[in-house]
């Protein structure tokens, strides 16, 4: 995790998929969300719950208290009942978004244009595609969803995105 920590400049997507492994194996992705649209939805209702404080600050996963991590998780498990109506166990629903989500954002922030850190080039992107992504989303299918639907994330948020240096069997480029 620390090369994706240095890499990728934000450990949030690690964290959250490290507290995933915490809840348990890899689940099976829903029939709720096997569409590309509905994860999109998903993660856009709980990307603010899951990185912002109660005064609406950015946190550092890593760092926030137990009590906080459970606050959190419990927003999670509310928010994502009726994503997926079809998973009545809110510890499994918590699992799949955390996976869900760190997937996403991991590739969304690689194929943007711009970060808050400069711009993303080729060789970067190949770089986290090639070493974090791809072999992670080849173990989590979950986490894979995720990356597939990073570029209708990026479409929704209205942020230019890039594909360039992206590896072409990567799952980021099935719904380009």
């Amino acid at each position: 995790m620390a090369f994706f920590m240095s890499q990728a400049g934000d450990p949030n997507m690690s964290t959250a998929l490290s507290w995933a492994e915490e809840l348990g194996d890899c689940p099976d992705l829903p029939d709720s969300l096997k569409e590309v649209g509905k994860r999109v939805q998903l993660i856009n209702a709980i990307n603010a719950p899951l990185i912002l404080d109660l005064n609406g600050n950015p946190s550092l996963l890593y760092q926030i208290s137990f009590e906080e991590k459970q606050r959190r998780f419990d927003q999670l498990g509310q928010l994502s009942k009726d994503y997926m109506p079809d998973i009545s166990d809110e510890t499994e629903r918590i699992n799949i978004v955390l996976r869900l989500w760190s997937g996403c954002l991991s590739a969304a922030k690689s194929i943007a244009v711009e970060t808050q850190s400069g711009p993303n080039d080729s060789a970067i992107r190949r770089s986290i595609f090639t070493t974090i992504i791809d072999p992670t989303a080849r173990s989590d299918k979950i986490y894979s969803a995720g990356v597939e639907s990073a570029p209708a994330f990026k479409r929704l948020l209205k942020q230019q995105i890039s594909f360039d240096g992206v590896p072409n069997d990567s799952p980021v480029r099935k719904k380009e």
